[in-house]
Formats: structure tokens, C-alpha cells, sequence
């Protein structure tokens, strides 16, 4: 009987431990975790490198006086639009006109008296060959000819200039643009070479933005100078739009600062942008085609190009998998994989923070949404 016992005592004991067993698993199992999971994939990694700065004008004019003369008329306002060849302004050319008048009957008279110097040097010049005049009178006829045919050519000199000065009183501009200075006003007096207008070209663009020496030797500097390389530019005026652009220049001399000006030129053609206006940029200066790459979003480790990392890999029985991989080229977006993952493995990259090698996880793929850009 004790010894039955014995065997009913311990079953119930077993019975027991099994139960307690079963709770304590039901107890301390954790749920699946739900996370965002995209598939690794074959794609295009843009290697980039942002920078920012103001925009600027690619040429601004200084439309100068080429007489001395009054202002009589201005036939344009500040900020509007000119075609190139546009009257911009008149001179009063009354004083020019006179001169003008003056210059011809000077030139005109100088001209008879010219033609009556050469005359009476060609005929003492017969005579002093014959032997019929002295050297004396020869010098004299050849000096009086010599400082008339000089005069005359001053006052032709002067004729044209004359003549010029009446078509420079009517003042052109010299490009396309707008005029974004005017420095005289109807009434005022302006000497020769006295600013009048500052014509801008609107119809171009640059921003000028500066780089270290590290962040420029990144660049295709031969592609650059040839034929430059793209850029996409955004303008904080123009939330969301893109705006092409060229990286085509780079100052050869570093500043003060040790930083070298670089400009991103675009076309300007509807006037939308304008001269310091802040803008951002992204330079493309490289192209990796048909690699495999994920969003660095599912990176677990600090990004650094050509090192190791790790990411969890969703296996097939819905468990997170802790993986060590290899990443090569990085950008804002993706790596780039070269060891550890095989294309179509399907990595965490929402969720990632709390889940541990084994845990289960509800995955929800991500793919349609666009990658994370931090």
C-alpha cells in the first residue's frame, strides 16, 4: 500500500510540475510584433552630394553714358522687362548738334585750305627740280601742305566723333533682361562714362554654394569642366518643385576659409527665380546601375561605406533573423549590398528597435511607400 501510494503521490506531483510548466510558457510568450519589411531588390543608386547657398544672376550690365550730355527723356521704369537693341533714354542733343554743325564747317574750310597747300607744293616742288626755286621756299610750300593735310585729318577725327556722339544720345540696352538699377533721373547732366542703368539677365541663373576639399574630390572634376555634370535644385520659394540644374564651374582658388565656390547654373525662362533667393541642392555624381540595394532605413549599425552591418531578415516561419551584411555605396536613400542578402530577402525597416534575433513578427511590406530619406 505505501508503495501504491508512492506512485499516486508522484503522479500527482508530476501532473502538477507539467501544469505549472504549460503556464509559465503561456505566460511569458511574447506576441508577434508588427513591422514594415521591404524585399531586398536589383535598382539604381544616384550617389549625391547636397549643398546650398544663394541664387545669382549670371550677368549684370552697367549700361554707361558715352557723351556728356542732359537727360531729356527715360523711357523705362525700374524692374521691366527690355529686349536687347530697346531705347532706354535720350539725350537733350542740342549742345551735341552744335558741335556737330561746328565740326563739318571747320572740316569743310580746313579742307579748302588743304587742297590750296598741296596745290602750290606740287608746283614749287616741279620748280625746285628745275632749279627755279631755293630749298627755302620748297621746305616752306612742303611744311605749310604737311600741317594742313595734319589739321584736316584732326578735323575729320573730330567730324566722326561728332557724329557718333549724335547717335549715342539715344541709348540702347545691350542684353536681354530687366532693369534692376536706374542711377539717373530726366533733367540730370551726365559726363562721358557716368553710369545710367544696370541691366540684369534673368533668363539665366546660378547658385553659388562652397565645398571642402573632401567633398570636391568626390566630384568627376574632367566631367565637370567639359561639359559639366547634373544637379537638382530646390528653391525654399518653391516648396516641393525641382528645378534642373548643371554644375559646370568650380573656382580653382579656396577662400579663407579653405572652402572653394562652386556654381549650379539653370535656365531661367519664366523669371521665377530670382537673385538671393535660398536654394538647396543635390549634385549626381555618380550612377550605380542594377545593384542590389535596400533602404538604409533597415540598417541596425552606423552607416559607413565598404564596412559591415546588420539588419533583421524575415524567414519564412515569420521570425526576425539578426544578419551580418556588407554594404558598398551609400546614399540618402539606399545601400548597396554586397555580402549576407540575396535578392528578394525581406529585411525589417520599421520596428526593427525592439525586436530581438527570433522573435516573432507580423511583417507588413512597404514597397509601395517611398524610402526613408534621413
Amino acid at each position: 500500500m505505501t508503495r501504491n501510494y508512492l506512485y499516486f503521490a508522484s503522479a500527482i506531483l508530476l501532473l502538477f510540475l507539467g501544469g505549472c510548466a504549460d503556464k509559465t510558457e503561456n505566460k511569458f510568450s511574447a506576441p508577434a510584433v508588427k513591422v514594415g519589411v521591404v524585399a531586398a531588390e536589383k535598382g539604381t543608386i544616384e550617389m549625391r552630394l547636397h549643398v546650398s547657398g544663394p541664387l545669382r544672376f549670371i550677368a549684370h550690365t552697367t549700361v554707361s553714358s558715352e557723351v556728356s550730355a542732359q537727360v531729356k527723356s527715360i523711357l523705362v521704369e525700374d524692374g521691366q522687362a527690355v529686349k536687347q537693341g530697346q531705347l532706354l533714354l535720350v539725350f537733350d542733343d542740342i549742345k551735341i548738334n552744335e558741335n556737330a554743325i561746328h565740326a563739318a564747317s571747320t572740316l569743310q574750310k580746313n579742307e579748302s585750305a588743304l587742297a590750296f597747300h598741296k596745290a602750290e607744293f606740287e608746283k614749287n616742288e616741279k620748280l625746285f627740280k628745275s632749279g627755279s626755286v631755293s630749298q627755302s621756299v620748297y621746305d616752306q610750300k612742303f611744311s605749310a601742305y604737311e600741317t594742313s593735310r595734319a589739321q584736316v585729318e584732326m578735323d575729320r577725327a573730330i567730324f566722326a566723333k561728332a557724329m557718333e556722339d549724335m547717335k549715342r544720345t539715344r541709348v540702347k540696352s545691350p542684353i536681354l533682361g530687366r532693369i534692376s538699377k536706374r542711377y539717373v533721373e530726366r533733367g540730370d547732366w551726365v559726363s562721358e562714362g557716368g553710369r545710367l542703368f544696370q541691366v540684369s539677365d534673368y533668363t539665366k541663373i546660378y547658385l553659388e554654394a562652397r565645398l571642402s576639399d573632401i567633398d570636391l574630390a568626390k566630384l568627376p572634376m574632367k566631367g565637370i569642366y567639359e561639359d559639366g555634370i547634373d544637379a537638382e535644385v530646390g528653391v525654399d520659394a518653391y516648396p516641393g518643385r525641382v528645378f534642373p540644374g548643371r554644375l559646370t564651374y568650380i573656382e580653382p582658388v579656396a577662400d579663407e576659409y579653405s572652402l572653394f565656390e562652386i556654381r549650379i547654373h539653370m535656365d531661367n525662362p519664366d523669371m521665377k527665380l530670382l537673385q538671393g533667393m535660398f536654394a538647396r541642392a543635390a549634385i549626381i555624381f555618380n550612377t550605380l546601375d542594377n545593384v542590389l540595394r535596400l533602404p538604409r532605413s533597415a540598417l541596425l549599425d552606423p552607416v559607413r561605406n565598404h564596412d559591415h552591418n546588420t539588419v533583421f531578415v524575415v524567414n519564412p516561419e515569420g521570425k526576425a533573423v539578426f544578419t551580418r551584411i556588407k554594404i558598398g555605396m551609400t546614399n540618402r536613400r539606399y545601400a548597396q549590398v554586397l555580402e549576407g542578402l540575396s535578392e528578394g530577402d525581406v529585411v525589417v525597416v520599421r520596428g526593427k528597435e525592439i525586436l530581438s534575433d527570433g522573435h516573432a513578427v507580423e511583417p507588413k511590406d512597404l514597397s509601395g511607400e517611398p524610402p526613408s530619406q534621413k
